[in-house]
């Protein structure tokens, strides 16, 4: 009875609730977000594109003559690295500046370099001094110059100090020649008492001493880098005295040798087809590295902007195992040569490159 009286209340009471709230206004609906239109992003300044270069021209700036072995070391490098897989697939063109007198070196060097001709100035000489290349690597700073030059220094930035090391090979030629000595003495001719001549010389003495502890070893400076007919008075000078076999490290030791009917080694550039019956090897300059070298940092400063780094603090330099240096091949002495002589030749070889024998790098003059 009670419950029924209740419910009397509560019905009408949810009706009126039910019509109050359909009266009232609606809730605010929260507004739709907005898409904002985006941000504008800045863009990278667009880089012209660079077409990649397919050859590239090289000018070498030098005092001296073509004919000597410092340049025909060179030439000979450049014709490997031309016709056996060239740097980036270029097509590799060049052209040797020679006898380029010292007083005009800086103004003829810029000639060259303004020309336009040339994607890379090489510095083969040192005979004007550090100032006209310092003058000139700091005027042209997006060039690359590299300088192959025993009186120069590691600079840095644009400019690879290139020093190339053939004490390896001279060493062993140094083992020949004690090996196959019959007076005990042996002659050196060479030009002028620099770190690029000094070291083949003291090599060429160790490699002698350690097979032949009492070797004689008589070195002649001629004060020249191509004077043939001295090279050759001073060489019959030494064969005179008593030397029976003459490393001639200028051009004209040779002759004498040939003429007087001994044996003699080559440097720098392979001169057996001067005297194929005389010049059992050569101690040679591999420049085949630096060429290859040289020619991607600038394809790689051309393509992709990189700049030009060279180190600061030593040269760029390239041994025995890095393909930078080598004997010439013996040719015919491959079947004359005692065994003995040959056996040892090539223990040594191997020893040197798998680093069991280090040949000191003697730097300083031979008395």
């Amino acid at each position: 009875m009670l419950s029924t009286k209740i419910w009397k209340f509560v019905i009408p009471l949810a009706v009126l609730l039910m019509l109050l709230a359909a009266c009232a206004p609606k809730a605010t609906e929260a507004p739709a977000a907005q898409e904002k239109p985006p941000a504008e992003q800045p863009t990278a300044e667009t880089k012209p594109e660079v077409t990649a270069p397919t050859k590239v021209n090289i000018g070498f700036i030098y005092c001296g003559p073509l004919d000597e072995p410092w340049s025909q070391a060179m030439v000979q490098a450049v014709e490997r690295v031309k016709a056996d897989n060239p740097p980036q697939g270029l097509d590799i063109t060049y052209k040797y500046f020679e006898n380029v007198k010292v007083d005009e070196f800086e103004k003829f060097t810029r000639n060259v370099i303004d020309s336009g001709e040339y994607d890379i100035v090489w510095f083969h000489d040192g005979c004007a001094g550090v100032d006209p290349i310092d003058n000139i690597r700091k005027d042209y700073p997006d060039r690359i110059f590299p300088v192959t030059a025993s009186n120069y220094g590691p600079v840095g930035g644009n400019t690879y100090w290139i020093q190339p090391y053939a004490h390896e090979p001279a060493y062993l030629a140094g083992v020949i020649a004690g090996m196959m000595t019959k007076t005990n003495k042996l002659g050196m001719v060479s030009a002028f008492p620099y770190a690029s001549v000094n070291h083949l010389l003291n090599a060429f003495m160790e490699g002698a001493k350690s097979v032949n502890p009492d070797v004689e070893i008589k070195n002649s400076y001629i004060e020249s880098w191509w004077d043939p007919v001295k090279a050759k008075e001073t060489a019959l000078a030494q064969i005179e005295a008593g030397a029976d076999l003459i490393y001639s490290e200028r051009y004209g030791g040779h002759e004498a040798a040939r003429d007087k009917g001994i044996y003699a080694f080559g440097s720098q550039a392979d001169i057996h087809d001067l005297a194929p019956e005389t010049v059992i090897t050569s101690a040679l300059f591999f420049w085949d590295p630096s060429v290859r070298n040289m020619i991607e940092l600038w394809y790689d400063h051309t393509v992709n902007g990189t700049p030009y780094n060279a180190p600061a603090d030593k040269p760029v330099s390239f041994l025995m195992k890095d393909g930078g240096s080598g004997l010439a091949p013996l040719y015919e002495f491959e079947n004359t040569l005692p065994k003995e002589v040959l056996d040892k030749l090539e223990s040594e070889k191997q020893k040197i490159l798998d680093g069991t024998i280090v040949v000191p790098l003697n730097l300083e003059p031979v008395e």
